[in-house]
């Protein structure tokens, strides 16, 4: 019988979903949006966001360059979030074009 898995690593994962979850709102995404844009399942996201799953390093890497933020950010628990910096935040909305001058 294999060995359980140690509470620690249960705690990472769920710090990890929380990162996710946390950019995701703030990038004002769905699970489904993100899941998209990452060609996976939602369902995939929402078992990461929960800790029930963990994603695979190349999916960290891909979901940081999605979100535009650094890897980092999602997995080291020690960074505080700050995404009030973030190039997706800082970035101007489009102009509202005249109605028949598009």
């Amino acid at each position: 019988m294999p060995d359980e898995e140690p509470e620690w690593t249960v705690l990472r994962r769920h710090a990890i979903g929380e990162r996710i979850r946390t950019v995701r709102r703030h990038r004002r995404l769905t699970q489904s949006q993100l899941a998209e844009m990452l060609g996976v399942e939602r369902r995939s996201i929402h078992r990461w966001e929960t800790a029930k799953r963990d994603p695979a390093l190349s999916v960290l890497v891909r979901l940081a360059d999605k979100l535009d933020v650094p890897l980092a950010l999602l997995v080291d628990d020690t960074l505080e979030i700050d995404l009030t910096a973030a190039h997706r935040d800082q970035r101007p909305e489009r102009p509202s074009w005249p109605k028949g001058k598009r």
